[in-house]
């Protein structure tokens, strides 16, 4: 009985330390972790911490929601073109904002006229061949220049279209209108509708306003600046309105679902970009450039860059894009 109670009592002894070399390993480890520095990687927009590291203490992570949120969606704008009645001969004039525009309408003027000549020419001569009173080749000759004039014709009115100018609808305008262009982001369209009121002021008028209505959205998208324009037809009975006045201009006041991320989350880089640092396991950071709208209420709203549930860090982004600077990246 006594023996195997000592054997009992070495078993106990040898499972104590046993217990204790692995709390001292474990320890050991987790002190290493804890001082083990961050990788930086993929040219500094990854950041990896060990799971233990005190450093995660400076962080707080938040989720990206989907919310309501009060906002005034504006733009800049200028006019394009004042539609004014002639006292010299009986047709609308229309004063556009610039020289190259004029030039434009001109040629669209032109092309017009070439296009209706070239079409009736055409017409005449198909009916005398039908008779046989020219020959194959002169009506080849019309067919040619009626295709030619038609391009032409094309050609002006897309160019007009890029500058924001329907040809067809500004014939339509009446004397005492502007219409006014807003470069607008293509990320906003679809909180404004062909139709809906506008309050504009100009910066020769501050403090006054003005009304107009969209009348058209664009349907081509800049490709470097990634804007559309949305076209405003004001009423100008007092003629203060001018060609290539600049103002702003309201389009909504209201609250719109968004995405929205605490304004602590945003970090300005040295080269102008807006980021913030997502996670999906608390200790592992991907940089990710977001385009940001208005802040309100200490959130910002997001345009693009992340989808609502994903994780930001709501402090300490800061320090992490500063660790890209101090360290080297592989």
């Amino acid at each position: 009985m006594n023996k195997i109670r000592l054997i009992f009592i070495v078993v106990l002894i040898v499972g104590f330390m046993f217990q204790a070399c692995n709390r001292l390993n474990e320890a050991k480890t987790t002190s290493e972790q804890n001082t083990e520095p961050p990788q930086v990687l993929n040219d500094g927009t990854e950041i990896v911490f060990s799971q233990f590291s005190s450093d995660l203490q400076q962080f707080s992570i938040d989720t990206v929601r989907d919310t309501l949120m009060k906002l005034t969606i504006t733009a800049p704008v200028h006019n394009l073109v004042c539609v004014v009645k002639s006292d010299i001969i009986s047709k609308k004039l229309y004063l556009f904002e610039t020289q190259d525009i004029t030039d434009l309408y001109s040629n669209y003027l032109t092309s017009t006229a070439a296009m209706e000549h070239s079409s009736k020419a055409l017409q005449r001569i198909s009916n005398l061949y039908a008779h046989s009173i020219v020959a194959t080749k002169d009506l080849q000759d019309a067919q040619q220049d009626y295709t030619t004039n038609q391009s032409n014709l094309a050609n002006s009115i897309s160019k007009l279209s890029a500058a924001g100018i329907d040809s067809k609808a500004l014939e339509q305008a009446a004397a005492g209108t502007v219409w006014a262009i807003a470069d607008f982001d293509e990320e906003q369209l679809a909180n404004i509708k062909r139709g809906s009121k506008v309050q504009l002021e100009y910066s020769a008028y501050p403090g006054e306003k003005f009304f107009g209505i969209i009348l058209s959205i664009g349907e081509v998208i800049d490709p470097n600046t990634r804007k559309v324009k949305v076209r405003i037809t004001i009423i100008n009975p007092e003629g203060k309105l001018h060609p290539g006045m600049f103002g702003s201009a309201v389009f909504f006041e209201g609250q719109l679902k968004v995405v929205a991320i605490p304004s602590t989350s945003v970090v300005r880089e040295d080269n102008g970009t807006m980021s913030v640092w997502t996670t999906t396991d608390y200790h592992h950071f991907i940089k990710r450039v977001v385009k940001i709208g208005q802040q309100i209420d200490g959130f910002y709203q997001i345009i693009e860059g992340i989808r609502p549930e994903e994780l930001v860090v709501a402090r300490g982004g800061i320090f992490l894009s500063n660790m890209t600077q101090e360290q080297p990246t592989d």
